[in-house]
């Protein structure tokens, strides 16, 4: 999770020290690359743009909302279907402490890695729900990732039209994100759980 992590503090990805790590790193990137490929996550995202373009969203902000809109939808389907995903995470959160990770990762600056901490302390704080994410919190969570991007970045407006997306968004996820997870462990060879 090293390469999301580090997008959500806006730092380059670490120098990883570890083999193991580094491999972990490189499965993440198989996985990233598999999903935003996957045709049912390209559908739900066309679907996505589409309906925010209609809302009045801008271009460049529909596009970034219908990726991370449905990525966050997305991950509230997983915690509900595989509990293991909820355990995996908060344990990933652990191991991702300074005193766990620290040595085998190398952040550019001092900053960097005291963002880094501060961000895992306040993922663990929050925990992992199998709770259907609300509309609310999708629309808070991309405004907050888009923030600071002129060309990205939602006004009031903007975050309203997403609120209401989210809500009628949710039901289409919930459908097609389980046969979205078959897919992709098809496309990465993975065992069904």
């Amino acid at each position: 999770m090293l390469p999301d992590f580090a997008g959500m503090i806006r730092a380059r990805p670490p120098s990883v020290l570890d083999r193991q790590i580094g491999a972990g790193v490189d499965f993440h990137h198989e996985t990233d690359r598999a999903f935003h490929d996957a045709p049912s996550f390209r559908a739900l995202c066309s679907e996505a743009f589409g309906e925010l373009l209609e809302r009045g969203v801008r271009r460049g902000s529909a596009r970034a909302v219908a990726h991370v809109g449905i990525e966050i939808l997305l991950d509230s389907v997983i915690a509900r279907r595989e509990p293991r995903a909820q355990d995996a995470y908060l344990f990933t959160l652990e191991q991702g402490r300074e005193e766990s990770l620290g040595r085998f990762v190398e952040w550019r600056t001092l900053a960097e890695r005291g963002r880094f901490s501060s961000l895992l302390s306040a993922l663990a704080s929050r925990g992992a729900s199998a709770a259907t994410v609300s509309p609310e919190l999708v629309a808070f969570r991309v405004t907050r990732a888009l923030s600071g991007r002129p060309r990205l970045e939602l006004d009031e407006r903007a975050e309203l039209e997403v609120r209401d997306w989210a809500e009628r968004a949710r039901e289409r996820v919930a459908e097609q994100g389980p046969p979205l997870l078959d897919e992709l462990r098809t496309l990465l060879a993975l065992p069904r759980p």
